[in-house]
């Protein structure tokens, strides 16, 4: 391999010597890279995506198939699923207007999930292709083969948030710290994260390369932006407020953490969680702080009901972390 024509950044670059007389951990490790340089070099995996959609008794429901033409690159593995996507299953030969006949119906009750956490492949990807977030068409033309960063500087990027304590790793997803939390949600309402920002300035460029602005203006205008957010972020108090220590009430193993929207103990497993506003009113560090220890709030007054009529009651909470309300000379009332 000649360095000198290396004109990026490669991570790993092929040469011809064959390891030999390596452990079992090396070998493994060999492997895996060996096997992702493979796939990175193979075609692609070509699927076909069946969306079926069927209507009974006026209720619409969908169906989704998958089925492998070409393995591509995951054939190198035999690995035809990605985590949180839907199995591969092959469908019958179905058309427009066929008519099925119901074998059975059951009503099932689940609850929906939120997006799956980021990996560091995953936000890799999100970082490349974030002009799909943009809503304006000429700015997702802006940032289409741009994104955050460079394929040099992402993975710095990344290790950034590490070093800073804002994300941690747990096995492959990425978690946001409390540390993470805190100031997402100092600069989340801010110009500063927004993409839409990024799409604009990229816009601005293209006219200034094609003669169509002047980039002194620009240049200005970037300037006293720069020194607005600045200022703006220096002003900020974003530490947190005082915060008791308080036992998760339902496995009594973990100390809770507390956060602006919700309260939740950190074991995924346990899944305890309390929103901090309820119907309408913002549970105080003192309500949560009752609620926990004691096993109910103050009387909480100006809450509102779906059909908007304002009620005054207690929280309470049972040993088993589970929360009800309890109205004054009334019965309680399941959340």
């Amino acid at each position: 391999m000649n360095d000198v024509k290396v004109t990026d950044h490669y991570g790993l670059l092929i040469t011809e010597k064959i390891p030999s007389g390596l452990s079992t951990n090396e070998n493994v490790i060999y492997d895996t890279i060996a096997h992702r340089l493979l796939e990175a070099l193979s075609p692609v995996c070509s699927k076909e995506i069946t969306d079926i959609e069927l209507q009974a008794s006026h209720y619409d429901f969908t169906l989704k198939g998958c089925k492998i033409i070409e393995a591509g690159w995951r054939g190198i593995r035999k690995n035809f699923t990605e985590e949180d996507s839907e199995p591969i299953q092959e469908l019958p030969e179905l058309g427009v207007g066929d008519e099925l006949k119901i074998k059975e119906a059951s009503v099932l009750e689940k609850k929906t999930k939120p997006p799956g956490l980021y990996t560091e492949a995953s936000l890799l990807s999100a970082m490349e292709n974030i002009g799909k977030e943009v809503d304006n068409e000429d700015g997702r033309k802006a940032l289409k083969d741009i994104g955050i960063g460079t394929p040099a500087t992402r993975a710095s990027i990344i290790e950034t948030l590490f070093k800073r304590d804002y994300i941690r790793r747990e096995k492959k997803s990425l978690v946001p710290t409390d540390k993470g939390l805190q100031v997402y949600g100092a600069v989340k309402d801010k110009r500063i994260p927004d993409v839409d920002m990024t799409a604009e300035w990229e816009m601005v460029l293209q006219k200034i390369e094609n003669n169509e602005a002047d980039a002194m203006v620009f240049l200005k205008d970037m300037e006293a932006y720069a020194t607005s957010v600045t200022r703006e972020l220096l002003d900020m108090n974003i530490v947190k407020e005082n915060q008791p220590g308080l036992t998760c009430p339902k496995c009594k193993n973990h100390q809770l953490l507390i956060w602006n929207k919700i309260v939740k103990c950190p074991d995924e497993a346990c899944g305890w969680i309390q929103f901090r506003n309820v119907c309408g009113v913002q549970l105080s560090l003192s309500d949560i702080e009752n609620l926990v220890r004691n096993g109910n709030t103050n009387l909480i007054k100006g809450m509102k009901s779906k059909s908007g009529k304002k009620f005054n009651t207690f929280i309470i909470m049972d040993n088993k972390g589970e929360t009800t309300f309890e109205f004054e000379n009334r019965k309680s009332k399941r959340k």
